[in-house]
C-alpha cells in the first residue's frame, strides 16, 4: 500500500493497525497536506454488516468538531480501498508514552484527561459515546494538545438501528465496562468507566484487571476493585483512589455520572494537591531507628529542610495572624474565644463606599450585566443603572409583590416574584414576557442545565433553556423552599424553611433529606461537584466535600442571620450577614475571616463585577460598593 496512489491522496507510511483495518499517512495532493487514511481490512469487505457500521464510522465523526477531537475530512470508497480521510495528528499516543516511561506523572496525567474529558463532553452533548477509549485512542501533538481518535465503535445515543450483531461485543476487554461486558444499552458512564482504567494504568504503568483469561477479566470488571494505586505508590495519594473508583461506580462516596463531573473532580484534586502531599510529607516524617551512616546523613538534611520550612511558615503565618488577619473563625471544634479583630489590614483594597439609591424598602436583588446594575427592593420598584450605580432609572413594571430573584440567562434577565410571577427581561431592562406559574410565592430562579424554579408549598418547576413552558417536579413536603442548585443533570439539591436539605439523582422521582437545625436555611452554593455550602438563620453554615452525602457544621462564631454566599472562583468566597459583616475565604471556604463594612446593617446580596468591584444591596435602600 505505501507509495500508492488513491484518489488524491498519496500513501506515505503505516502509522498503525488494528482489528478493523490500517491507518496510514498520505498525502494530499490537491490542498497539499498531510492527513490520515483508515483503510479497512480487505477480509471484511465481505461483512455487509462490518461494512455498514464502517460507514457509519466516518457519518459520526465528521458531525463532532472539537479542538480535542481527530477532525474528519471526508469518506473514500474505491476497488482498490474502503476508508475515510481525517487529521493527521504528529505525535504519541498514551500507550506509546507508557512503552516508553513505565508509568506518567501523577500531575501530566490529571492534566491530560482534563483535555480528554473537554472532547468526550462535548461528543455526549452531541449524542454520541466513543466505547472504545483507552491509551492508544489519545494522541498528544508536539504543541501538547490531547486529541482522541477512534470514533470507530462509537453509537449515537438517539440512533434506534442496531448494527452490532446480537451478542457481540464492542471494545477492548481491558477497558470495557460492565454494561458493555453485559450486552446492555451504552450510556456516557460507559466512556467514564474506560478512562477510569486509563487513568489508572497511566498511573502505575498496567491495567488493574490484567488476567490471562478473557472470562477473568470480565468477572472482574462485573465484581473486583482494583488495588489502591496510594498503597502500590508512595507519590499516589488517598484522593487519587477515590477519583478513580468514583470513575468505575465503585465508590462508597460519589460515582461520577457525567464527564462534567468527572473533569471537576480533577480539577478540585489539582488545586488540592499541594496541599494533600505536604500532609503526606508530615504525617511519613517519622525516621526508622535503625539506619545506616548514609541514610542518617540525608535523613538529617531531609528534617532540617522540613524543619526550616515549617519554622519560616509557621513564622509568617504568626505575623499574618498578628498583623494582617482582621478576624478568623473557626470550625465547630476549635475555641471561639481564639478568635483576633485585628484591623491593621483589610481583605479590600478600597474603603466601603455607601450609595443612597432612594429605594423605599430594602434591596434584596442586585445583578450586572453590560455594565449595567439592575436592582429591586421589598416594596416592588426595579432600578436600572446604565453606569454602575452613579444613577438610576425606575422601570415600569406591572409587578404584583416584589421580586424575590434574579438570573442571568444568555441575553435575558429572569426575575421571580412574590406572587408567582416569572418576568423576562432583556439587556436594557425592557419587559419581554410575564406569566402567573403558581399561586404562591416564587423564591428562586437556578440556572444550571435546565432552568429550575422552586417556592412556597414544596414548589419546584423545570423547564428546558430552549423550552418557554415549565412542569412540575414532584416534592415529598409542603414546606417553603428557599433555594436550589442542580449540580448534574437529575441531581438536585434544596433546602427550606424548616432547615432541612434535600437530594435527588433522579429528577424529583426520589427524594433523601437531612434535617440540620431548627430554624430555616437560606441558600446553597457548590464551588465544585464535591464541595458545597448551606448558609442559613443564627449563623448557620455547614460544609459537605462529598458531593452533598454529607454535611458538617462550621462556626463562623455569629449568631446573625446569613443572607448570601458567593464564590468568585474555586478559592475565593462571601458569606454576608444580617449584621454588617462579610465573611471572606481564600482557601475553598475551609476558613474564614471576618471584615465589616461599619455599619451595623442587613447584607443582603452581593455581586462581583469582572473589573474588580463589588456591590452589596442593604437594608433601607441602600448600596455599598468595593473594590477587591
Amino acid at each position: 500500500m505505501i507509495g500508492k496512489r488513491i484518489l488524491n491522496y498519496k500513501i506515505i507510511s503505516l502509522l498503525g493497525e488494528g482489528g478493523m483495518g490500517s491507518v496510514y499517512k498520505a498525502y494530499d495532493l490537491q490542498l497539499e497536506r498531510y492527513v490520515a487514511i483508515k483503510i479497512i481490512n480487505p477480509k471484511l469487505i465481505k461483512d455487509p454488516i462490518f461494512i455498514e457500521r464502517f460507514r457509519f464510522e466516518a457519518k459520526n465523526q465528521a458531525k463532532l468538531n472539537h479542538p480535542n477531537l481527530v477532525t474528519v475530512y471526508g469518506f473514500i470508497e474505491t476497488k482498490d480501498a474502503t476508508g475515510f480521510v481525517m487529521e493527521y495528528v504528529g505525535g504519541n499516543t498514551v500507550g506509546q508514552m507508557l512503552q516508553s516511561y513505565g508509568r506518567l506523572d501523577l500531575i501530566y496525567s490529571l492534566r491530560l484527561l482534563q483535555q480528554v474529558l473537554l472532547a468526550i463532553d462535548y461528543a455526549h452533548s452531541m449524542g454520541f459515546i466513543h466505547r472504545d477509549l483507552k491509551p492508544s485512542n489519545i494522541i498528544i501533538d508536539k504543541n501538547g494538545i490531547v486529541k482522541v481518535m477512534d470514533f470507530g465503535i462509537s453509537k449515537s445515543l438517539n440512533e434506534n438501528q442496531n448494527i452490532t450483531r446480537f451478542g457481540s461485543n464492542i471494545g477492548t476487554i481491558y477497558y470495557m465496562s460492565p454494561e458493555q461486558i453485559k450486552g446492555f444499552a451504552t450510556t456516557p458512564r460507559t466512556d467514564i468507566y474506560s478512562l477510569g482504567i486509563t487513568l489508572y494504568e497511566m498511573l502505575s504503568g498496567n491495567v488493574p484487571f490484567n488476567f490471562k483469561s478473557d472470562y477473568e477479566i470480565f468477572d472482574a470488571h462485573l465484581k473486583m476493585i482494583p488495588q489502591k494505586l496510594s498503597s502500590l505508590f508512595q507519590d499516589i495519594p488517598k484522593e487519587v483512589d477515590e477519583l478513580i473508583l468514583s470513575a468505575l461506580n465503585k465508590s462508597d462516596k460519589i460515582n461520577f455520572q457525567t464527564a462534567v463531573e468527572f473533569r471537576n473532580a480533577i480539577e478540585h484534586l489539582i488545586f488540592n494537591l499541594p496541599l494533600i502531599l505536604n500532609a503526606a510529607v508530615r504525617a511519613q516524617n517519622n525516621f526508622p531507628q535503625n539506619f545506616n551512616k548514609k541514610n542518617r546523613s540525608s535523613n538529617f538534611i531531609i528534617s532540617l529542610v522540613i524543619f526550616l520550612t515549617i519554622f519560616i511558615v509557621g513564622y509568617s503565618y504568626y505575623l499574618i495572624d498578628k498583623f494582617v488577619i482582621k478576624g478568623k473563625s473557626f470550625s465547630s471544634s476549635e475555641d471561639k474565644s481564639k478568635i483576633n479583630y485585628l484591623t491593621e489590614k483589610r481583605f479590600f483594597t478600597s474603603s466601603w463606599e455607601r450609595i443612597n439609591t432612594n429605594l423605599p424598602g430594602n434591596i434584596t436583588n442586585i445583578i450586572s450585566f453590560d455594565s449595567k446594575l439592575l436592582i429591586s427592593s421589598s416594596s416592588g420598584e426595579i432600578l436600572l443603572s446604565k453606569n454602575l450605580g452613579q444613577s438610576w432609572v425606575k422601570l415600569r413594571v406591572k409587578l404584583k409583590g416584589y421580586i424575590t430573584d434574579f438570573e442571568e440567562e444568555g441575553d435575558r434577565i429572569l426575575a421571580t416574584t412574590s406572587e408567582g410571577q416569572l418576568i423576562i427581561f432583556d439587556k436594557n431592562g425592557k419587559v419581554i414576557r410575564s406569566e402567573r406559574l403558581d399561586d404562591g410565592i416564587l423564591t428562586t430562579v437556578s440556572i444550571g442545565k435546565n432552568i429550575l424554579i422552586c417556592g412556597s408549598n414544596g414548589l419546584i418547576l423545570k423547564s428546558n433553556k430552549n423550552n418557554s413552558s415549565y412542569e412540575r417536579i414532584y416534592f415529598p413536603d409542603k414546606t417553603t423552599i428557599f433555594d436550589i442548585a442542580e449540580l448534574a443533570i437529575d441531581n438536585i439539591f434544596c433546602c427550606t424553611w424548616d432547615g432541612k436539605v434535600f437530594y435527588t439523582t433522579d429528577s424529583g422521582m426520589n427524594w433523601s433529606s437531612e434535617k440540620l437545625i431548627n430554624s430555616y436555611l437560606k441558600k446553597i452554593w457548590f464551588v465544585n461537584s464535591f464541595r458545597g455550602f448551606l448558609i442559613g438563620s443564627e449563623g448557620a453554615l455547614f460544609k459537605t466535600t462529598d458531593g452533598g452525602l454529607t454535611w458538617s457544621k462550621v462556626n463562623l462564631g455569629t449568631e446573625a442571620t446569613l443572607n448570601d454566599i458567593i464564590f468568585i472562583n474555586q478559592k475565593t468566597g462571601f458569606i454576608l450577614s444580617s449584621e454588617g459583616d462579610v465573611f471572606i475565604s481564600e482557601n475553598s471556604g475551609d476558613d474564614w475571616i471576618k471584615e465589616s463594612i461599619g455599619e451595623k446593617l442587613s447584607l443582603n446580596k452581593m455581586i462581583n463585577l469582572s473589573n474588580g468591584s463589588v456591590y452589596i444591596g442593604c437594608n433601607n435602600g441602600i448600596l455599598y460598593k468595593t473594590k477587591i
